[in-house]
């Protein structure tokens, strides 16, 4: 759990530490897997964007949201015309299964296309519809001991490939 609390804290420090444009956005994005909390903020020019993240998953055998999700996207705007937006992002982290009969904390890359759309007169607000695709897949053990038989078997844990997800952010100075 400790090493889980550095990541968060270094990947916030590294979203702090950019040099921004002035725009900082705090975002929730929902799918059917994953439910995260987003800090996102310009970095280099207004087009191109680094975001933080931090979430719950549901993707192991217990199937609630008890996992730990956390990493980092960058993006650029490649369509901007009036309150609409079309982006691509590129995603890398860490998915952490929550369950006591395995531990297969598993890499996360992955690629994506967001619609975005500003809503109110000073544009502050932001409903944004994100899909794409992730690679996350670990080989790890399982083992079973008793006192007549010794059982251990070697599985695959795979994340979901495609999502689709919806969000709500609101942006400030």
């Amino acid at each position: 759990m400790r090493k889980v609390l550095y990541i968060i804290i270094a990947l916030v420090v590294f979203a702090l530490s950019v040099n921004g444009q002035r725009r900082n956005t705090i975002a929730l994005q929902v799918s059917i897997n994953q439910i995260e909390i987003n800090y996102q903020r310009n970095i280099f020019t207004p087009k191109i964007w680094g975001e933080v993240y931090v979430g719950l998953g549901n993707q192991d055998i217990t199937n609630s949201f008890n996992d730990i999700i956390t990493g980092i996207r960058t993006g650029a705007n490649l369509i901007s015309k009036g309150k609409n937006i079309i982006a691509v992002n590129t995603d890398f982290g860490i998915y952490i299964p929550n369950n006591s009969l395995y531990n297969a904390t598993t890499p996360i890359v992955g690629a994506g296309i967001r619609y975005i759309r500003t809503i109110g007169k000073q544009n502050k607000h932001t409903l944004f519809v994100s899909t794409g695709y992730r690679y996350g897949q670990k080989d790890y053990k399982q083992r079973y001991n008793s006192d007549i038989v010794s059982v251990e078997s070697i599985e695959t844990f795979k994340i979901s490939p495609v999502y689709i997800s919806i969000g709500y952010g609101f942006s400030f100075n």
